[in-house]
């Protein structure tokens, strides 16, 4: 009973204490939450860290818990952040920068057991949770991180010991929930220039930490490591896990990793081993191996995401591997420790279910050795690498030698691939078969720096390729190309003992056999064998041009597009070389060589026939400047035909050379046949560099023979290739026949004896300055055949000048000087002077038809006469002439003319009583005329017939209106009389009037042809003289003498250009223009005053425009005083030799 009693006592006490005991933390707690509120805990901790701390330190809310955490006791902060002091200067204001930020965290919970540590005075933390922390560890270029924040008072140099002892722990720590979610964390180390980024940063801990030894459950994991060494990016994009346990050992400082489980990017395998710290040096000695323990290579699958590798349950995978590695060496400060690698599968097998082709054998040796300390050189080894199945059939093995340094990369692979077995496993888009086999070997020794800066010179690679039988379908595109063989050899940079270098720079040879490519049926390619080959010749001298050389074979092609185009090649060969020039080893020449066998082109109607071709070439680089090359050569070809429907002739070159250089070609009797006309040239083409670049003018020097030109078939050529023309701007497309290959067979213009259709202008090109001399021993115009041409033809600024041009015919012996100028397709401007002896009046007629308007009665009588004439006018489009602009003088002199129409010289004798009623002949008859403003001018002229002698003269009008007068000077009677005729030939007015033209009178006015025939030269003479220094603008009679002055100027090296302004209203304002932005230097000469003439016209001519230079030679606006012509112009100083002499005094 007592016993019971004293229970129930004893059971009350304790309750009753432990009652208190609650009570008194119940309220202690109440005390706590409601003294130190959130608002006073806050600013007290703040102050606190930053008496003890070089940092600001900032929390958002900081709270103790007791009720939320029951029964534990704990502490909440929120939206604290650390700014570090270390490198900011405590008296300045200054903003923290970047590397000033230490941390910050969103929110920490921290709880703990009170009554474990009061039962049992062992800590337990029940949880310590940090929401995104972030930390940002920066050390400087010194090695001062910026975590060192503590600061150590200068009197705390001892401990209290007792105290010590009051705060340990015997029974240690237990962690039962710490965890660090979606953290961040940056170490930049400025001293080693080491940079590593961790984001989306999880970590849980477990475990027990004692005062001597802990073990611990760690469990670690990262989103994304980057990792930068000395400016170089080595790791990113690497997820990264560790599940490991952890035994602690501080005595020791002994770390030890227990079943480590490692994710590398979804990728796990195992680790252990041990860390053991250094106190006095700051390092740890890292001591860890890790590694798969794979029983099979489909373990090594299971592996692989399924993002990457997707995997099924029917798939058979066999094979041995094997994958291990070690991490070994001194972390610290200064020390980074060493990494090895080592991977091998052998006897691998792989078959997925449904696939037509499986992998047969795979195996894989691979090893690598990282030092990020540098103290020896990182390196992979691929000791093996071999694949055999799914159509390839691949062996490797190579190093990637000074991974951290110099990354250099040796490697050699053989390869066979059967495209139709890898497409079925690998099938191409829209369809596409792909057959065939490639075979291939590869070595290679490259430094990527070369790489990285397009050094490519520098690359060691050699090896060769090979394709048989492949065959390439396209259904979408409709292409098929087939291949019988094609192959590449080649090596960089191959030894050679020979030569200084040791090196050859580079050899290869590619080629094919066999090609055959069609492309939806209307385009096809077809090529025999091609090969390409390079090479490299050794230096002995290495301060001289390296020598290179190349060939080009193509063998028999056909290259086909449907209706339009076609071309075929026997073969050609081509070599090209590099190496020094014969004159300085220094400077490079290049050699090139061409030859071409049978080719035929036929693009749309056009065509090209050669029999042989062949192309040298010889090139170095100028001396003065070295972007500049001097080539010199030629080029020869045999049996070239051609024919074109814009001129649809056949051409044909039977035999040719041409040299060249920079600057000029030229021609050796090169032979063209045109139709029935042929052409041999002979002489030089210049100026082919600055033509070409620099826009000056093309000039040429050329020798012009001929045996015979057939004018009639080239007009026709011309004026059927313009009617071509004309249907191709309006939509017409020619085409082309592969049946038709007979250059005979063309159609080509007839050789007709007639000119029919419609003519147009011809516009000769401008920059060009050719000269021809013509030694020509036929011509054929319409029915009049020429013989023996001889003289100068001059085309240059779009003009075509004839100068004296002779020539013999079955009608007469003439010549001509002539000009003609077109700038465009609207208008030409024709001059002529042309004279002929002896001619048949039916000829002449034949050969100038207008000669019927001139002379209305010529062709009533027969015989021979001489006739001059000289003429210019403006063309039509057409080339028909404006009348309005023909100005012409002719003089036709002829005797024993006889009068064609018997009847009416009978009738005519009966009436005039002639004595000799049969005798049908003029004695004698010479007719001058001028023909200008539309009118023709007939000065008299004398007709003796029988007893009858007459003057006649008068004027024709262009529209066959006339009005003549005829003087009887003698006849049997016994008066003289007049009569005047006018009218036209259908309806003529008479009247019998007197006499104008009197006995004594002779007339001529063969000085007025004479003068015009003078005037046309000059015309010609002012048109084609150009210059550079100078413009010399003159009108009238002044042209003459400016001509002169730019002759003499020329002797003093001033090449001045003259122009002929013919009028001062309209100014040729547009070729005026153009001389003066040339030259920008004027000189007018005018016989008239200085001011409202030409000198006037030209000052307004060229207002506004700017560097002008404007003199003119003129009368002085005066009275002039009476003298002779010469003696006013030395007065006034415009003759030649006072002009020259204030022009050169000026230039000076």
């Amino acid at each position: 009973m007592k016993k019971s009693l004293g229970k129930r006592v004893l059971k009350w006490t304790l309750w009753s204490l432990l009652a208190l005991v609650v009570l008194i933390l119940v309220g202690v707690t109440i005390v706590i939450h409601f003294i130190f509120t959130p608002a006073k805990l806050t600013p007290l901790v703040e102050k606190t860290a930053k008496e003890y701390l070089n940092a600001e330190v900032h929390f958002g809310n900081i709270e103790l818990t007791f009720f939320s955490t029951f029964p534990d006791f704990g502490i909440q902060l929120d939206d604290a952040s650390v700014i570090s002091g270390t490198f900011r200067d405590s008296t300045a204001n200054s903003e923290p920068t970047m590397q000033d930020s230490l941390m910050n965290i969103k929110s920490c919970l921290l709880t703990i057991n009170p009554i474990a540590y009061l039962t049992k005075n062992r800590i337990v933390v029940k949880d310590f949770v940090l929401e995104q922390p972030e930390i940002y560890a920066y050390v400087d270029s010194a090695g001062v991180p910026n975590w060192d924040i503590l600061r150590i008072a200068a009197d705390t140099t001892t401990v209290d010991t007792t105290m010590a002892d009051t705060t340990t722990f015997d029974s240690g720590i237990r962690l039962r929930n710490v965890r660090i979610r979606n953290g961040r964390l940056v170490f930049d180390d400025r001293n080693t220039r080491l940079y590593t980024r961790l984001t989306g940063i999880n970590l849980g801990v477990d475990g027990y930490l004692g005062k001597r030894r802990s073990r611990l459950k760690l469990d670690f994991s990262t989103e994304n490591v980057l990792f930068w060494q000395e400016g170089q990016l080595l790791v990113n994009r690497l997820a990264f896990g560790i599940e490991t346990g952890m035994k602690i050992n501080r005595d020791s400082l002994l770390y030890t990793l227990e079943k480590a489980v490692v994710d590398v990017n979804g990728i796990r395998f195992g680790a252990g081993g041990t860390l053991r710290g250094d106190t006095v040096n700051h390092t740890l000695l890292v001591n860890l191996k890790y590694g798969i323990h794979i029983p099979t290579l489909k373990t090594l699958l299971d592996l692989v995401p399924d993002t990457i590798l997707h995997k099924t349950e029917n798939v058979e995978v066999r094979g041995d591997v094997l994958c291990q590695g070690e991490i070994k060496g001194i972390y610290g400060q200064q020390n980074i420790p060493l990494l090895t690698s080592e991977f091998r599968i052998k006897d691998g097998f792989i078959a997925y279910p449904g696939m037509p082709s499986k992998i047969d054998t795979l195996n894989v040796d691979l090893f690598a050795l990282i030092d990020l300390q540098k103290e020896q050189e990182s390196y992979v080894n691929l000791r093996n690498f071999c694949m055999k199945g799914g159509g390839i059939d691949i062996d490797m093995a190579g190093d990637a030698e000074r991974l951290l340094t110099a990354p250099t990369l040796k490697a050699e692979v053989k390869a066979l691939v059967n495209f139709e077995e890898l497409t079925k496993i690998f099938p191409l888009a829209d369809g596409i078969t792909c057959r065939g086999t490639l075979n291939t070997s590869l070595k290679t020794d490259v430094l990527v720096e070369d790489v990285r800066n397009a050094d490519y010179g520098k690359l060691r690679i050699g090896g060769w390729c090979q394709m048989k039988d492949v065959n390439i379908f396209i259904p979408k595109d409709s292409i098929v190309m087939n291949v019988k063989s094609a192959g590449l050899v080649f090596a960089a940079n191959r030894k050679n003992t020979k030569s200084v270098q040791g090196t050859d720079l580079l050899n290869g040879v590619v080629g094919y056999s066999g090609l055959d490519i069609h492309v939806r049926n209307k385009v096809r390619l077809l090529m025999d064998t091609t090969y390409l080959a390079l090479r490299t010749s050794p230096l002995k001298d290495t301060s001289v041009v390296a020598s290179m050389g190349a060939n080009l074979h193509l063998g028999r092609m056909v290259f086909i597009v449907r209706d339009t185009l076609l071309v075929g090649l026997k073969q050609a060969n081509a070599k090209a070389s590099l190496l020094p020039s014969k004159r300085n080893k220094k400077v490079p020449q290049i050699n090139a060589e061409l030859q071409v066998d049978s080719l035929r082109l036929r693009a749309m109607g056009n065509r090209l026939n050669f029999a042989k071709a062949e192309v040298q070439v010889e090139a170095v680089r100028s001396k003065r400047n070295t972007k500049i090359w001097l080539p010199t050569g030629y080029v020869d070809f045999t049996g070239l035909r051609a024919y074109t429907p814009y001129f649809p002739v056949r051409m044909r070159m039977p035999g040719t050379r041409l040299r060249f250089d920079r600057n000029e070609i030229q021609l050796d009797s090169a032979v063209l046949h045109l139709g029935r006309s042929d052409l041999r040239l002979t002489g030089n083409v210049t100026n082919l560099a600055k033509s070409f670049f620099k826009k000056e003018e093309l000039k040429a020097q050329l020798l012009v023979t001929s045996d015979r030109i057939d004018c009639n078939q080239l007009m026709r050529a011309m004026e059927r290739g313009t009617a071509y023309m004309e249907k191709v701007k309006a939509g017409f497309r020619d085409t082309i026949s592969t049946e038709l290959d007979d250059m005979d067979e063309v159609p080509v213009v007839s050789d007709t004896t007639a000119l029919e259709g419609s003519n147009c202008l011809f516009v000769v090109p401008p920059g060009i300055d050719f000269t021809f001399q013509t030694d020509i021993k036929k011509v054929l115009f319409g029915k009049l055949q020429m013989d023996s041409i001889h003289g100068e033809v001059v085309m240059r600024n779009q003009c075509i000048q004839l100068s004296d041009l002779e020539l013999r015919s079955s009608a007469a012996n003439m010549s001509t000087p002539a000009l003609y100028r077109a700038t465009d397709t609207t208008k030409a401007y024709a001059g002529f002077a042309l004279q002929m002896h002896d001619i048949r009046i039916d000829s002449l007629v034949g050969l100038i038809p207008s000669l019927d308007t001139l002379f209305p009665m010529l062709r009533s009588f027969e015989g021979l006469v001489d006739f001059h004439i000289a003429a210019d006018s403006w063309l039509d489009s057409a080339m028909n002439i404006d009348l309005p602009t023909l100005r012409a003088a002719a003089y036709l002199d002829g005797r024993d003319l006889v009068l064609m129409d018997g009847e009416t010289f009978a009738e005519i004798s009966k009436m005039l009583m002639f004595k000799n009623k049969k005798r049908n002949m003029i004695d004698s008859i010479s007719v001058d005329l001028m023909v200008k403003d539309g009118t023709i001018e007939i000065f008299p002229f004398l007709v003796e017939i029988d007893r009858y002698k007459a003057a006649v003269g008068g004027q024709h009008n262009i529209d066959m209106t006339f009005k003549y007068h005829i003087s009887i000077l003698k006849s049997p009677l016994p008066f003289r009389a007049g009569v005047d005729i006018s009218g036209n030939l259908d309806k003529m007015k008479f009247r019998i009037t007197k006499a104008k033209y009197k006995d004594l009178f002779i007339p001529s006015r063969k000085a007025k042809v004479d003068s015009t025939q003078l005037n046309l030269r000059q015309r010609m003479r002012t048109i084609l003289k150009e210059g550079k220094d100078l413009t010399i603008i003159a009108i009238g009679k002044m042209v003459a003498k400016a001509i002169e002055v730019s002759n003499e100027l020329e002797k003093d090296g001033i090449e001045a250009e003259v122009i002929n302004a013919r009028f001062l209203k309209p100014l040729d304002e547009k070729n005026i223009l153009k001389s003066i932005q040339k030259t920008q230097k004027i000189i007018t000469i005018e016989d008239g005053s200085i001011n409202g003439g030409l000198y006037t016209s030209i000052a307004e001519l060229v207002v506004g425009l700017k560097n002008i230079d404007l003199r003119g030679f003129a009368y002085d606006d005066k009275f002039v005083q009476h003298g002779t012509v010469e003696e006013i112009e030395n007065e006034n100083k415009l003759n030649v030799k006072n002009i020259v002499e204030e022009i050169k005094n000026a230039e000076r």
